[in-house]
């Protein structure tokens, strides 16, 4: 899914986020951009107001790569 790779937008903020997550987590990073690419398109098409997507998305991301952490232990 090459959703945030052709989005208009900043996509050096997206990939700021993405890479921090990767760092936070210890994951590797294609797998929090494919995580990010869903939650990002998902809040997208439903979001009137998207402003804070990116928020949103790395939050929802945070949580899933917590909760993998956590299966896995």
């Amino acid at each position: 899914m090459t959703v945030l790779r052709n989005n208009a937008g900043d996509p050096a903020k997206h990939q700021q986020a993405i890479e921090a997550l990767a760092r936070e987590s210890d994951t590797p990073v294609e797998h929090v951009r494919e995580l990010y690419e869903i939650e990002h398109a998902r809040l997208n098409s439903q979001a009137r107001v998207k402003t804070f997507v990116s928020v949103l998305a790395t939050r929802l991301v945070r949580n899933v790569l917590h909760a993998e952490r956590s299966s896995d232990s």
